[in-house]
This record gives C-alpha cells, structure tokens and sequence, in this order.
C-alpha cells in the first residue's frame, strides 16, 4: 500500500463557518500549502508580515505531505495574496472575528490509495462494514511528531519530574524523519550536552534558540531545567502535552475495547498499535455509538467504564493515578476535552481501478467528509491495513 506519493494525492480542504464581510481588524485568508508543517508556514507569514505570530488565528494543524487548504486570519495583516516555497496565500477579505478552532465544522478528502492487492468487491465489501460499523476514532501518527523518534514522551517525563530527560528528548534526540539542519541541530546538542553555546547558531527555531541561549553559562540544575521549559512557545507546549494526552487516550479506547469482547485486528504505527473492529456485536455497538471518553486531566470528575480502564493504563505508565497526571512547568497544564469513540466518515465515496504505476495492482481513489479532530489515515489504516483478516468469518 502507498499513500502520500505526491501532496496531489492526499488532499484535504477545511470547512468553516467565517467568511470575509465588509470590515474588520482582522484580514482573512485561504492557506494552500504542501511539504511543509502549519506552524512552520504561520511563522515565515509572521515574519514576512511584520506581526507577532500570536495575532495569526487558525483552526487546525495540516499534514505537512498533504496539499492542504485551510483558512487563518492576521490582525493587521496585508490585503494582498502572498506566495512562499511551500505555501500561497490568498487574501479574501476583512473578517470582525479571528478565525479558530471553533470555526471548523471538518474536512473533506480527496485521496488516492495505490499499490494494492485488493479487487473491487473487497473494497467494498470493507467500506460498507466501515458505514455499517464505522471506526475508532483514534489519534494517529501525525499527532505524535513530538515522540517520532521512538524514545518516549516529553510530557510524561515532565510528569515525572525527569527534567532533564525531557530536555534531552525535545533538543538531543533525532528521528529519520528530521530534515538534515534539524539532525544536525539534535546531534551537536547531544554530542556537546551542557555546554549549550555550541547549538545556538544551529537551532532551526526561535524557540530552540531561546531555550540554549537561557542555558547558557548555568549548570543543568533541575530547577534551571524546569525553568527552560516555561520559555517554550505556547503552541509547542501544548503539542507536547496532548501528544502524550492522545496516546493515553488512544490506550484507554483499546482497553475498553477489549473490556467489551471486542474482536479486532492489529496495525502497527509510530508508538504503539491501533486496534480496528469489522463488526461490533449488538451489544458493543450500543456501548460505543454515544460514548465519550475524555483525555486524561486531574481536574476530571465522573466514574465509569472509561475511568476505570484510564487509571489501569496510568498505572502501567508508572504515573498512578490521575491526582498525578500534571507537571511542575509553568503554562504545562493538560486541558481536558471528551472525544468520540466511534467515528463514522460522512459521504464516503469509492471507486477502484487499475494502478498504471504498479501492474497487476489496484488503486483506489477515497472520497469523505470528517468531524474537526478526526484522521482520514485511520480510514486508510481500517480499509487497508496488514493484518487485516479476509472474507466472513
């Protein structure tokens, strides 16, 4: 299976509710962008802009391989369109209100699928359990880019008070995905660990630069540790904690899953394994249609299944119980929002043919439409993913 070949082939639009009127102190924009991250892109806007990137709004974070279409707004920004290496942006008009995450009613799919063994009623033999039953709504890999190098997690090693284990996972420890000035960057940080100067020069962001130029001089104490993180910028933060938020999260789903008898199938990913059903009993279908779970606070009140199978993976974390679950770091606080289990992709459209560039194969061209927050990776994963077992059984 091969997906992702070019960013035409894995395209995603945003569906929002804002649109430009006739005034307003915010300017209002459609962001097209390709091989590139959202919060890279936002801050080359800023800085070509003149305006702190705290006053660009946005809804939502895009694949950095996806051709992505997605909408912001700039306090103050140009009323001009403009073009970057992997971006255009198109200027629409003046809006009253910033965009946010609020503003996003989801995201409609376009997606080729290539390279595949499987012949057209296969296909849609799956995608009619998939109407029938739907999927689990779990986060995937693009979540976890914090933890891609397969180490660990900085927001649990913050938890546990390893400060500069955290540090040493955010700054010193490169994945194969990294670009080449970002290895760079990691691997002079690690071989040269403590004497900071020596990365300041090749740190790919003002945040990474401001945490060296912070440690600079001062021994790696635990309090001057803790004391760098609280000068992450607060986007990065919060991608750190809800990395690992969504993993727990992700964790407890398989855990009710297997509470409930559920029979599943196993694909692997970047830090761990989802868990997908073809068919839920009557039973099961019931317990999950409505269910919520949310992600994991101390604030969290109410009791129930989902409770208890959380505080069973926090204890195998090491964490214990939720009373536990939060750090020390100033602006490190884990917010808490309930999430839908069961996710079923509106308007899904299929069709399947011969794939010209792998003969003997099929391709498969994926239309659909998700809720804010869902991953069209996970349809992928469910329709097509190894381990998959075949027929009716």
């Amino acid at each position: 299976m091969k997906v992702k070949r070019t960013p035409q082939e894995f395209q995603v639009e945003e569906v929002v509710e804002i649109s430009p009127g006739q005034k307003g102190e915010y300017a209002l924009y459609r962001l097209s962008k390709w091989g590139a991250n959202t919060l890279d892109v936002l801050r080359d806007v800023a800085r070509r802009m003149g305006v702190p990137v705290s006053s660009i709004g946005y809804g939502g974070l895009k694949d950095r391989h996806a051709l992505s279409h997605q909408y912001i707004t700039v306090r103050g920004g140009r009323t001009q369109d403009l073009r970057g290496k992997n971006y255009r942006l198109h200027y629409l008009g003046p809006s009253e209100v910033p965009m946010g995450r609020g503003k996003v009613l989801g995201n409609r799919f376009s997606i080729l699928v290539r390279d595949l063994d499987l012949g057209p009623e296969e296909v849609q033999q799956e995608v009619e359990l998939v109407r029938l039953y739907g999927l689990p709504n779990y986060f995937d890999e693009q979540r976890f880019g914090s933890a891609r190098h397969g180490q660990g997690f900085v927001a649990k090693e913050l938890i546990l008070g390893h400060y500069e284990r955290a540090l040493r996972l955010l700054l010193a420890v490169p994945s194969r995905w990294d670009e080449a000035a970002v290895k760079r960057f990691r691997r002079c940080v690690a071989e040269s660990w403590g004497d900071w100067a020596k990365g300041i020069d090749l740190a790919p962001t003002p945040w990474e630069r401001r945490l060296l130029e912070f440690l600079r001089g001062k021994r790696p104490s635990k309090g001057t540790l803790k004391k760098a993180f609280s000068l992450l910028d607060r986007e990065q933060m919060t991608l750190l904690l809800m990395a690992y938020q969504s993993f727990l999260w992700n964790e407890t789903v398989k855990g009710i899953l297997k509470r409930l008898g559920v029979e599943t199938f196993v694909v692997p990913h970047l830090v761990g394994e989802h868990f997908f059903w073809r068919r839920l009993e009557e039973g099961a279908l019931r317990e999950l249609e409505g269910l919520e779970v949310p992600l994991p606070s101390p604030r969290l009140r109410g009791q129930g299944l989902w409770r208890e199978v959380l505080e069973e993976v926090l204890e195998r974390e090491g964490i214990g119980t939720l009373a536990n679950f939060r750090t020390k770091v100033k602006g490190g606080v884990f917010k808490a929002h309930r999430r839908r289990v069961l996710l079923r992709p509106e308007g899904l459209q299929v069709q399947v043919a011969s794939d010209e560039l792998h003969p003997g194969r099929q391709k498969v061209f994926l239309r659909f439409f998700l809720p804010p927050g869902s991953y069209a990776t996970l349809l992928i994963k469910r329709l097509f993913g190894a381990g998959r077992r075949r027929g009716d059984e």
